[in-house]
């Protein structure tokens, strides 16, 4: 039986999905996977479509169609990649002003969620999430999974759960902010 912790979770879980889903006002990028596409295409220089593949569990074919279509709306080109078998992806200008529009709108709307909490509990979320986002992540392109939306930077600076779990590295502890 569900206990009231896992509901209320998973009622968090569905606000935050739904306000991200929310965000997809570019026709290309209707679906959490085509916008973890081109985020992963912004953190990761010049990525193959296998690497990204990955980051999103997608399948090679359905892969390659969602990058035809991020190409088509101008948001990412091709360029050649390491061999000649492979493409590397660009984020295109427009491309980047989407990234960059899409990363405020999560920031702005975490944000706006995590204000509720004062000082101390949101350090107490903090130390929680770092646990269950460290003991769950499974692999390495799990990790990629989990972290597809993140805004890397503050993150890998302050020692990410997800990173150090796929690293082999001990559960980092609270950033000191």
């Amino acid at each position: 039986m569900t206990q009231r912790t896992e509901n209320l979770l998973g009622a968090l879980a569905v606000l935050v999905t739904d306000e991200m889903d929310a965000l997809d006002i570019h026709p290309a990028l209707a679906g959490a996977t085509t916008r973890a596409m081109l985020n992963a295409i912004g953190q990761y220089p010049e990525p193959s479509i296998e690497l990204l593949r990955e980051a999103v569990a997608l399948s090679h074919p359905a892969a390659v169609r969602a990058v035809a279509g991020l190409v088509e709306a101008g948001l990412v080109e091709k360029r050649a990649g390491a061999d000649k078998r492979s493409v590397a992806l660009a984020l295109t200008s427009t491309g980047k002003r989407e990234v960059k529009r899409l990363q405020h709108a999560r920031d702005a709307m975490l944000t706006r969620i995590v204000t509720h909490l004062d000082g101390n509990e949101r350090k107490t979320l903090e130390d929680l999430l770092i646990k269950m986002l460290w003991h769950e992540t499974r692999d390495p392109a799990h990790a990629m999974q989990l972290c597809r939306f993140c805004d890397d930077a503050p993150c890998l600076k302050a020692g990410c759960p997800i990173e150090c779990r796929d690293s082999g590295l001990p559960m980092p502890t609270r950033s000191a902010q």
